[in-house]
């Protein structure tokens, strides 16, 4: 077993933050043309956080925002800024990539009515 404090974040991230069982879902994500069922940690408190400008919607149009948070292990590709990313059938647009010790975070936005 590897030992250290990388390893460990490892173990702790896989074990606790990323397990379905423990804090993550398991959701349907389609990225780069690839169908993945994995856990991801779904924030949309956290990306009130974020800052934002403002934007000139139609009426009827807002903008909803989240953070997701996927193991890289489970995803095995670190996603662009700018591309999309579809999450159980809602597609995203992704506006910022954070990739930290095997844990990529997504920030999200999406036009909806």
């Amino acid at each position: 077993m590897d030992a250290g404090f990388k390893a460990q974040v490892k173990r702790d991230l896989e074990q606790v933050f990323h397990n379905s069982a423990e804090h993550a879902d398991d959701v349907n994500v389609v990225y780069n043309g690839k169908h993945y069922f994995i856990p991801v940690v779904i924030d949309a408190e956290g990306a009130k956080t974020r800052e934002t400008t403002m934007r000139d919607n139609a009426d009827g149009v807002f903008i909803a925002d989240a953070t997701v948070y996927i193991s890289f292990y489970d995803l095995k590709i670190v996603p662009r800024k700018e591309t999309k990313i579809i999450i159980d059938d809602i597609s995203y647009n992704i506006m910022r990539v954070t990739f930290t010790a095997g844990s990529i975070a997504l920030d999200l936005e999406v036009l909806d009515e």
